[in-house]
């Protein structure tokens, strides 16, 4: 091998990967039942894995070409975990505590974290849908009130439930109260 004036020569795929001591450097946000972005959380993590040759952990697939790319003194279990640990690092307590198992596989926590996200996604669209259509301002100002609409429907986009923008402003009109009638009135015309 040639030398690369380093202390510490690369001496293969799996030094990178162990070497991966902060997955939230690459994967910046948890995993959240509240916040429903599984699926930019799953297209992060397996960009990440895909860029890392260790992809076919999650999906299970025995692929050689990636068992190859392993240096030999990292076994598939010990890359398996290696994984493990930075699924396990980017998600909230309570996912983790969902779908946590005693010696599973990355692949079974992978599958057992898709079926939670699931298995929740159409209860909690019809309770965001719900809350929308039904909010009023109340004591709230209008900015709050207009933040709180932003958020629930960035919530049901998250869920790839979007809201059109001109049901977005009906549901912001119905819920004003009878102060702002002539607003409601001028947007209306």
């Amino acid at each position: 091998m040639p030398d690369t004036g380093s202390s510490t020569p690369f001496s293969g795929p799996s030094d990178m990967i162990s070497g991966i001591t902060n997955i939230k450097s690459y994967i910046p946000h948890l995993l959240d039942l509240d916040r429903l972005n599984y699926d930019s959380w799953k297209e992060l993590f397996k960009t990440h894995c895909i860029g890392y040759s260790v992809y076919d952990h999650l999906d299970n697939s025995s692929s050689s070409s990636s068992k190859q790319l392993i240096d030999r003194s990292a076994s598939w279990e010990e890359v398996d975990n290696i994984v493990k640990q930075w699924l396990y690092g980017t998600l909230t307590q309570s996912v983790l505590q969902s779908i946590l198992v005693p010696d599973a596989t990355v692949a079974k926590v992978w599958k057992a974290i898709e079926d939670l996200f699931h298995e929740n996604k159409e209860s909690k669209v019809m309770e965001l849908d719900d809350e929308l259509r039904s909010l009023t301002i109340g004591d709230s100002t209008i900015m709050e009130y207009c933040t709180k609409i932003k958020s629930i429907s960035d919530l049901l986009a998250n869920t790839r439930s979007l809201v059109n923008e001109r049901n977005l402003v009906i549901y912001a009109l119905n819920g004003l109260s009878p102060k702002f009638s002539h607003i409601v009135t001028t947007i209306c015309h």
